[in-house]
Protein backbone atom coordinates (compact mmCIF):
# COMPACT_ATOMS: atom_id res chain seq x y z
CA UNK A 1 0.00 0.00 0.00
CA UNK A 2 2.76 2.48 0.98
CA UNK A 3 4.69 1.77 -2.10
CA UNK A 4 1.25 2.23 -4.64
CA UNK A 5 1.45 5.56 -2.18
CA UNK A 6 4.86 6.65 -3.25
CA UNK A 7 4.67 6.06 -6.80
CA UNK A 8 1.23 8.56 -6.76
CA UNK A 9 3.07 11.01 -4.63
CA UNK A 10 5.43 10.73 -7.64
CA UNK A 11 2.93 11.04 -10.54
CA UNK A 12 1.66 13.73 -8.89
CA UNK A 13 4.93 15.45 -8.14
CA UNK A 14 5.66 15.22 -12.19
CA UNK A 15 2.59 16.73 -13.11
CA UNK A 16 2.82 20.09 -10.62
CA UNK A 17 6.11 20.60 -12.97
CA UNK A 18 4.79 20.15 -16.23
CA UNK A 19 2.25 22.77 -15.12
CA UNK A 20 4.70 25.19 -14.19
CA UNK A 21 6.39 25.08 -18.11
CA UNK A 22 2.77 25.95 -19.10
CA UNK A 23 2.75 28.64 -21.20
CA UNK A 24 -0.51 31.01 -22.32
CA UNK A 25 -1.71 30.47 -25.17
CA UNK A 26 -1.60 33.76 -27.54
CA UNK A 27 -5.04 35.30 -29.18
CA UNK A 28 -4.95 37.49 -31.81
CA UNK A 29 -8.06 38.80 -34.40
CA UNK A 30 -8.15 37.04 -37.36
CA UNK A 31 -10.81 38.30 -38.48
CA UNK A 32 -14.26 40.73 -37.86
CA UNK A 33 -17.62 40.49 -40.03
CA UNK A 34 -20.70 42.98 -39.39
CA UNK A 35 -23.75 41.09 -37.89
CA UNK A 36 -27.31 42.08 -37.39
CA UNK A 37 -27.44 45.94 -36.45
CA UNK A 38 -30.69 47.29 -34.67
CA UNK A 39 -30.96 51.33 -33.87
CA UNK A 40 -29.37 50.25 -30.04
CA UNK A 41 -26.91 47.39 -30.90
CA UNK A 42 -24.57 45.98 -33.83
CA UNK A 43 -23.46 42.54 -33.45
CA UNK A 44 -19.98 41.59 -34.46
CA UNK A 45 -18.79 37.83 -35.63
CA UNK A 46 -15.19 37.85 -34.37
CA UNK A 47 -12.76 34.98 -35.41
CA UNK A 48 -9.65 34.65 -33.37
CA UNK A 49 -6.39 33.11 -33.44
CA UNK A 50 -5.28 30.64 -30.81
CA UNK A 51 -1.25 29.81 -31.02
CA UNK A 52 -0.55 27.29 -28.59
CA UNK A 53 3.30 27.36 -27.67
CA UNK A 54 3.05 24.19 -25.41
CA UNK A 55 3.77 20.92 -26.07
CA UNK A 56 0.39 20.06 -24.37
CA UNK A 57 -3.20 20.35 -26.28
CA UNK A 58 -5.16 22.92 -24.93
CA UNK A 59 -9.02 22.19 -24.34
CA UNK A 60 -11.54 24.74 -22.67
CA UNK A 61 -14.88 24.73 -22.11
CA UNK A 62 -15.74 28.60 -23.33
CA UNK A 63 -14.65 31.69 -22.86
CA UNK A 64 -15.40 35.74 -22.10
CA UNK A 65 -14.16 38.38 -24.27
CA UNK A 66 -13.65 42.02 -23.78
CA UNK A 67 -12.22 44.34 -26.86
CA UNK A 68 -11.42 47.79 -26.03
CA UNK A 69 -10.57 50.16 -28.52
CA UNK A 70 -8.41 52.99 -27.96
CA UNK A 71 -8.33 52.15 -24.53
CA UNK A 72 -12.37 52.35 -23.59
CA UNK A 73 -14.19 49.08 -23.75
CA UNK A 74 -16.72 49.01 -26.96
CA UNK A 75 -17.85 45.39 -27.20
CA UNK A 76 -18.41 42.15 -24.99
CA UNK A 77 -19.56 38.42 -25.55
CA UNK A 78 -18.91 35.05 -24.54
CA UNK A 79 -18.96 31.71 -25.88
CA UNK A 80 -19.46 27.54 -24.71
CA UNK A 81 -18.20 26.82 -27.91
CA UNK A 82 -15.60 24.18 -27.05
CA UNK A 83 -11.76 24.73 -27.72
CA UNK A 84 -9.30 22.26 -28.96
CA UNK A 85 -5.96 23.93 -29.98
CA UNK A 86 -3.33 20.86 -30.66
CA UNK A 87 0.33 21.00 -29.17
CA UNK A 88 2.49 23.49 -30.69
CA UNK A 89 -0.14 24.14 -33.13
CA UNK A 90 -3.12 27.18 -34.39
CA UNK A 91 -6.95 27.36 -34.00
CA UNK A 92 -9.56 29.27 -34.99
CA UNK A 93 -12.61 30.55 -32.67
CA UNK A 94 -15.78 32.31 -33.65
CA UNK A 95 -18.07 34.33 -31.43
CA UNK A 96 -20.38 36.99 -31.47
CA UNK A 97 -19.76 40.26 -29.78
CA UNK A 98 -21.91 43.05 -28.96
CA UNK A 99 -21.59 46.78 -29.10
CA UNK A 100 -23.79 49.52 -28.99
CA UNK A 101 -24.00 50.95 -32.15
CA UNK A 102 -23.00 54.54 -30.83
CA UNK A 103 -20.16 53.41 -29.03
CA UNK A 104 -18.99 51.95 -32.56
CA UNK A 105 -19.34 54.87 -34.49
CA UNK A 106 -17.75 57.38 -32.13
CA UNK A 107 -14.42 55.25 -32.56
CA UNK A 108 -14.32 54.85 -35.94
CA UNK A 109 -15.18 58.83 -35.90
CA UNK A 110 -12.08 59.44 -33.56
CA UNK A 111 -9.77 56.97 -35.98
CA UNK A 112 -11.00 59.47 -39.19
CA UNK A 113 -10.07 62.33 -36.88
CA UNK A 114 -6.77 61.50 -35.57
CA UNK A 115 -3.72 62.03 -37.47
CA UNK A 116 -2.52 58.34 -36.47
CA UNK A 117 -3.58 57.38 -40.71
CA UNK A 118 -7.13 55.88 -39.24
CA UNK A 119 -5.70 53.35 -37.17
CA UNK A 120 -7.34 51.84 -34.03
CA UNK A 121 -5.39 49.96 -31.08
CA UNK A 122 -7.44 47.09 -29.29
CA UNK A 123 -7.04 45.12 -26.84
CA UNK A 124 -8.57 41.73 -25.68
CA UNK A 125 -9.01 40.98 -22.54
CA UNK A 126 -11.01 37.89 -21.69
CA UNK A 127 -10.46 33.88 -20.09
CA UNK A 128 -10.40 30.62 -21.49
CA UNK A 129 -12.83 28.57 -19.29
CA UNK A 130 -11.58 25.07 -17.30
CA UNK A 131 -8.41 25.17 -19.72
CA UNK A 132 -7.04 21.42 -19.48
CA UNK A 133 -8.99 21.27 -15.78
CA UNK A 134 -7.04 24.49 -14.43
CA UNK A 135 -10.64 26.39 -14.27
CA UNK A 136 -10.44 30.17 -15.60
CA UNK A 137 -6.90 31.41 -17.46
CA UNK A 138 -7.25 35.31 -18.12
CA UNK A 139 -5.73 36.55 -21.23
CA UNK A 140 -4.59 39.83 -22.99
CA UNK A 141 -3.94 40.85 -26.49
CA UNK A 142 -3.14 44.08 -28.26
CA UNK A 143 -3.13 45.09 -31.40
CA UNK A 144 -3.93 47.43 -34.20
CA UNK A 145 -6.69 47.95 -37.21
CA UNK A 146 -5.69 49.98 -40.33
CA UNK A 147 -9.46 51.10 -41.70
CA UNK A 148 -10.10 51.08 -44.83
CA UNK A 149 -9.33 54.17 -47.28
CA UNK A 150 -6.95 55.61 -44.91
Amino acid sequence: MKRYLGIALFALLLSGCAALNYQKPQISIADVKPGKTTLFEQSFEVSLRVSNPNNLALNAKGMTLELNVAGEKLATGVSNQAIAVPALGEGLITLQLHTSLAGWLKQIGKAMEASNGGKLEYQLNGTLEDLNGMGRVPFRSKGEWKLPGQ
